[in-house]
């Protein structure tokens, strides 16, 4: 019988991790990881730095078992030796050549079968015959082979024995409610919902995993977390960087796809959500399905698109333009209002919004208060807000206001200040762990609290597609131009004018200023 983490001391969770690769490497217990999609950007980029932290990097390494093996599956015939020079040129550390010994490559295309029985036979291999061989499969690869990829590792490539298989799956999941149905379909088929991790990297990142703790283990913002004190909610994506090398890719998808429909919406599912009725996986799980079930489709009255300008220069986009016979008209930028009918939020625009080639790079979540009454103590005032950054310099903070100092300042003389969380200052911390590092651990550990459930897949895509239709199909809306390194579309701005959101200087006076203290 497994133990009960939740049941633990703090100290007693710090130490599980480690007790279990100990547990593993005492049983004889082998794991392999099989990345597919090993010569692309993900691996080189992400993948493969955090393996090695987890092996060797971080304060709390080893957290895989000593005899842990890495497979790269990829479709080029490649040397091994070109390809760790390449894929793992983000790997450094003292300890680089001992990762690099654990990892072989192997050639094969995702669609035969016959190279799957051939990986079958060389994972035996790695396995060393081990009783308890478990094999962690990552599918980095586009969604249009996942269903191939699933079909082929069960039939020919999964873990023989007492050891596990799991699947990570990247998004995109599914292009539409019919796309993922499809895919899902398949999936579910094949394995069953606890071998499956459908990853969004977002629900990693420090910021966000502290949503939780910061609303429901402190009481002070419980009381005021509702429609009775909250004005609006904002939840902004922003890059300031094109579509970099992936117009091809991302012309497929567009960001409200690649961006609002998973990062954003799980970050509002948190935001939103009732107290589970414990921090069991499932528990939390259920309350954000809960939170998607109440959210309208969102009106295209309330939506914004954008593309800036340059994207039609991007040597693929004329490629497929040429193909369509009229300009790409898939938007770059979008701000949508969504509404919650429940008794919290009744009322409450959550503001979302997300662009590339703007004017810096941030995610924030962004809670306004409402507005002190016009003949309160200290008169007409900028409002409260606080204000979560999820990336980069993540941090917590509130926007106040203060008296000012000084032998000449009246009493009523304030201007907005912030009370500012620093965790890293507060907890000493050596280092954050990047997303793909706590994701992958989880995955082992068989800990699926920051993946997302087909439920919730699927309420998502309820809640855009009727949007999507409506701008692709029914409208064939051109998105509004903004230039490169701007704010967006000015009518953007309206909309979010429209909803009541004010915006202040770092004075407090109201005006447009930079979306972050800072």
């Amino acid at each position: 019988v497994e133990e009960d983490v939740e049941a633990r001391t703090p100290r007693a969770r710090r130490l599980a991790a480690p007790r279990r690769v100990l547990a593993m490497a005492a049983s004889g217990e082998t794991l392999t990881v099989v990345i597919f999609g090993a010569t692309g950007d993900l691996a080189k980029k992400k993948l493969f730095p955090a393996l090695y932290e987890l092996l060797y990097g971080c304060p709390e390494a080893p957290l895989l078992p000593a005899s842990t093996r890495i497979l790269g599956f990829g479709r080029a015939r490649v040397e091994l030796g070109e390809f760790l020079a390449k894929q793992c040129v983000n790997v450094t550390g003292p300890r680089r050549a001992d990762f690099l010994s654990r990892i072989a490559y192997f050639q094969g295309q995702y669609d035969q079968e016959a190279d799957f029985a051939r990986l079958h036979a060389a994972l035996l291999e790695l396995e060393g015959g081990s009783a308890r061989a478990s094999r962690l499969f990552f599918l980095s690869v586009p969604p249009t082979v996942f269903g191939l990829v699933c079909e082929n590792v069960h039939r020919q490539a999964r873990a023989v024995g007492e050891g596990y298989t799991r699947l990570i799956i990247e998004k995109p999941f599914g292009r539409d409610s019919r796309t993922f149905g499809e895919l899902n379909c398949t999936t579910s088929s094949l394995f069953r919902e606890d071998q499956l991790f459908r990853i969004d990297h977002y629900l990693a990142k420090e910021k966000v995993l502290n949503l939780l703790a910061f609303r429901f283990a402190n009481q002070l913002y419980e009381p005021l977390w509702n429609r009775q004190h909250i004005a609006q909610v904002q939840i902004v994506f922003k890059e300031d960087i094109g579509t970099g090398g992936r117009g091809g890719y991302f012309d497929g998808f567009g960001i409200i796809r690649d961006i609002m429909q998973n990062h954003l919406m799980q970050v509002l599912t948190l935001v939103a959500m009732e107290a589970p009725a414990s921090l069991v996986a499932e528990d939390v799980r259920d309350e954000k399905v809960k939170v998607l079930k109440q959210i309208r489709p969102i009106d295209p009255k309330d939506c914004v698109v954008g593309q800036y300008d340059g994207y039609q220069d991007d040597a693929d986009i004329k490629k497929l333009n040429e193909q369509k016979g009229y300009a790409s008209r898939c938007p770059t930028f979008a701000a949508v209002v969504l509404y919650l009918d429940n008794e919290r939020w009744s009322g409450v625009p959550f503001i979302m919004k997300a662009g590339k080639a703007l004017e810096t790079q941030q995610t924030i979540v962004r809670i306004q208060f409402k507005k002190a009454p016009p003949n309160s103590l200290f008169g007409d005032q900028p409002q409260n807000e606080l204000v979560i950054r999820i990336q980069p310099n993540e941090a917590i903070y509130y926007k106040i206001l203060a008296k000012l100092p000084g032998l000449t300042q009246r009493a009523r003389d304030v201007q907005q200040t912030v009370l500012d969380l620093d965790l890293k200052k507060r907890f000493e911390l050596r280092r954050t762990p990047e997303a793909y590092e706590k994701l992958i651990h989880d995955v082992i550990q068989g800990e699926s609290h920051n993946f997302v459930r087909r439920d919730e897949l699927e309420q998502a895509w309820r809640i855009f597609d009727p949007l999507l239709h409506e701008l692709e199909v029914t409208e064939k809306r051109v998105p509004e131009r903004y230039t490169f390194g701007s704010r967006g579309p000015l009518k953007a701005d309206a909309l979010i004018d429209r909803m009541g959101f004010r915006r202040y200087t770092v004075t407090g006076v109201p005006g447009f200023a930079e979306d972050d203290f800072d």
